[in-house]
């Protein structure tokens, strides 16, 4: 399997994770300060953020 697929696979998985949080809460969440665990360690929606976005930049920068 691609390196950039199974990333975008684990990140996928992990904002899938903090999105049911939210939809199994009656309250609105803050997305960013949830956690999830991914890449051995337990992550909030700030950092999952930032991780999409690098690798959104490489598969950005691979296509060029």
């Amino acid at each position: 399997m691609n390196k950039n697929f199974e990333r975008a696979l684990i990140l996928l998985k992990a904002t899938d994770e903090l999105l049911k949080k939210q939809e199994n809460s009656s309250y609105v969440l803050d997305i960013l300060g949830e956690t999830t665990f991914y890449d051995g360690s337990e992550c909030d929606g700030a950092c999952l953020l930032e991780d999409i976005g690098e690798l959104l930049d490489s598969l950005d920068n691979s296509m060029k």
